[in-house]
């Protein structure tokens, strides 16, 4: 171990020092309680001001990790989310009578095990970001310890992760058994040599490896556990699972697949990953209609997401990277935006998020409403917001590679998704007030988030080339 070794990782060592600290803080000083969120965000601004002031671009830890441009873009976009799930976290663990310090020691180390898997390359250490991950998030959907749905979600996430973890390890395992080595550089290597070829080893665990990544994406046919896992977690812990977990594992996947080139050494893999997206936007968008659940709509459109994002990694190049890259940094700022006004319109996370229950709220509650409906028209792809920018980035990137139906059908889809996006517009401003108005809170912290993330939506849509030059830098760090 070297120092460079250390200072590349000097970010994710403080993000998990601090989450320590906060956890012991829990017992040792249970009065600063009142402190954990504020203290989690500062933790994980200053992990970002690390990222970007210390350590040099390159292989450390004997090649098992590369710091590059690429590494370097998921790290912001993370760390950017723990600011912003704790800040969300802050009335909502009030509300709620749980304000331990667990909460944010744990997000934090899941955001550590996200950041390892964006700079991996090496399938091991790919495995030990995840399930540093995965673990934290399994206590975190079942955090409240007294709720039965809460428990139920957490319980329903841990079996698929298991699940899914154990297919990944076994098509790792297949996948060394036919390259010889766990080391991607090493199979970059062996590709442009002409030395690896496509085994039926090897493409068996390729497959096993992509089904246990699409477990985590929610890709069809993965996908049924989103809806309970969303529906049933904690509000600020559902926004971080629907953009953190999913935009480190397409990054893995983008890592494999510069590595093995699938283009040339297994192109009826591209075939099959269009498929999928297909699949996933189909049924994805298909299902949501019928929702009358935010949290539950909010799951299927995710998954139709994920189909979106994976356009791009089809269209496999520089600029369907970076349409992948400029998707999830627009899909953080519309989910978190969304999820943040669905923490506030709700009296009890037992009950319902039901639509009816946003009835006439855009007129008592402005700054939450137009935030959740700037989120939706974004989640939609219309603009000038930055989600229609990203959909026509990765939609760009299809029909310049020559997937032209792909494309397609990704913008039939979006127009189907207009309806039930716009829908919750019609309910916060044309549908009267109940009978009985129910009593949100609307706290400072909520707002703030909200209203920031719905002013990112709007300002990366209308001057996006700051995005998207950022984008284009890290994706040329991965595609030549």
């Amino acid at each position: 171990m070297t120092a460079q070794d250390l200072l590349t990782i000097l970010p994710e060592v403080a993000l998990v020092l601090g989450g320590g600290v906060l956890v012991l803080a829990e017992v040792f000083a249970p009065a600063l309680r009142r402190a954990f969120g504020a203290l989690a965000a500062a933790m994980a601004g200053g992990a970002l001001v690390l990222r970007w002031t210390v350590a040099t671009d390159g292989l450390v830890f004997s090649a098992a990790l590369r710091l590059d441009d690429l590494a370097r873009f998921v790290d912001t976009y993370v760390l950017v989310a723990v600011v912003l799930t704790a800040i969300v976290a802050i009335p909502y663990l009030a509300r709620t009578k749980q304000p331990f310090g667990e909460f944010h020691g744990l997000l934090l180390w899941a955001a550590a095990g996200a950041m390892v898997m964006a700079k991996t390359d090496h399938f091991l250490v790919i495995f030990l970001g995840l399930e540093l991950l995965s673990i934290s998030l399994y206590v975190l959907n079942a955090f409240h310890r007294t709720s039965g749905i809460s428990l139920e979600a957490g319980w329903k996430y841990l079996v698929v992760g298991a699940f899914a973890a154990a297919i990944l390890l076994f098509g790792i395992a297949l996948a060394y058994g036919a390259t010889g080595t766990f080391s991607l550089a090493e199979v970059t290597a062996k590709v442009a040599a002409g030395e690896l070829h496509a085994t039926p080893l090897l493409l068996v665990g390729l497959a096993f490896i992509l089904a246990g990544f699409a477990f985590k994406l929610a890709l069809v046919p993965f996908h049924a556990w989103a809806p309970d896992v969303y529906q049933g977690s904690p509000t600020p812990i559902t926004a971080f699972l629907s953009v953190v977990p999913k935009g480190a594992v397409l990054i893995v996947l983008a890592r494999i697949a510069a590595a093995f080139a699938p283009a040339t050494l297994t192109p009826q893999w591209l075939p099959l990953l269009a498929a999928v997206a297909v699949a996933s936007m189909t049924l994805g968008n298909l299902v949501a209609i019928a929702q009358r659940d935010l949290k539950r709509m909010l799951a299927y459109s995710g998954i139709a997401h994920m189909g979106y994002a994976l356009v791009g990694l089809v269209a496999f190049g520089r600029d369907g990277l970076a349409g992948v890259l400029v998707y999830f940094a627009a899909y953080t700022l519309m989910n978190i935006a969304a999820f943040a006004v669905v923490a506030a319109f709700s009296e009890s996370e037992d009950e319902p998020h039901l639509l009816t229950d946003l009835a006439g709220q855009g007129w008592q509650r402005p700054v939450l409403a137009l935030a959740l409906g700037i989120a939706m028209f974004s989640l939609a792809g219309i603009p000038p917001t930055v989600g229609f920018t990203a959909k026509f980035l990765v939609f760009r990137a299809a029909v310049n590679d020559g997937w032209l139906w792909l494309a397609v059908v990704g913008v039939l889809n979006s127009l189907v998704s207009v309806f039930y996006y716009v829908r919750v517009v019609f309910y916060l401003y044309m549908k009267p007030l109940p009978k009985r108005e129910p009593h949100y809170s609307e706290p400072w912290a909520i707002r703030l988030v909200a209203a920031g993330c719905a002013a990112g939506v709007v300002g990366l849509g209308v001057l996006p080339a700051w995005l998207l030059g950022l984008a284009e830098a890290a994706a040329a760090a991965l595609v030549r």
